[in-house]
């Protein structure tokens, strides 16, 4: 009988550990809000200046110090928007390319198409 309550103690205690522990791993997490207000600070300056690959860099390093900050998203958000806008987005290759129109087939050139 002792030797059964010694072996839910011990299992009991290594449980409550092991939930110790997995609650301290999940509070290594940080965020921190005075950096993040910097790099959007520098971020909106780059924008301001035309430079919208350094905005970008700026607009990324706010959202990693802060993953929850709403501005940090906005800026981010406006950044890609303007290089949507500009056909700049590298990362997705969305170059904005103007092609050729392409020519129908016209009836003068002997090629039969089947249909439907």
């Amino acid at each position: 009988m002792k030797i059964k309550k010694l072996i839910i103690t011990v299992l009991g205690l290594g449980l409550l550990l092991g939930l110790i522990d997995v609650n301290l791993n999940a509070q290594d997490y940080s965020m921190n809000k005075t950096l993040c207000a910097h790099y959007v600070k520098l971020s909106r300056a780059q924008v301001v200046a035309n430079n919208l690959p350094l905005a970008k860099l700026y607009a990324q390093k706010a959202i990693q110090a802060n993953p929850w900050d709403k501005s940090a998203w906005a800026d981010y958000n406006d950044i890609i928007q303007r290089l949507a806008n500009n056909g700049n987005i590298e990362d997705f290759n969305t170059f904005i390319q103007n092609s050729a129109p392409v020519q129908k087939p016209t009836e003068e050139s002997g090629t039969q198409f089947e249909g439907c």
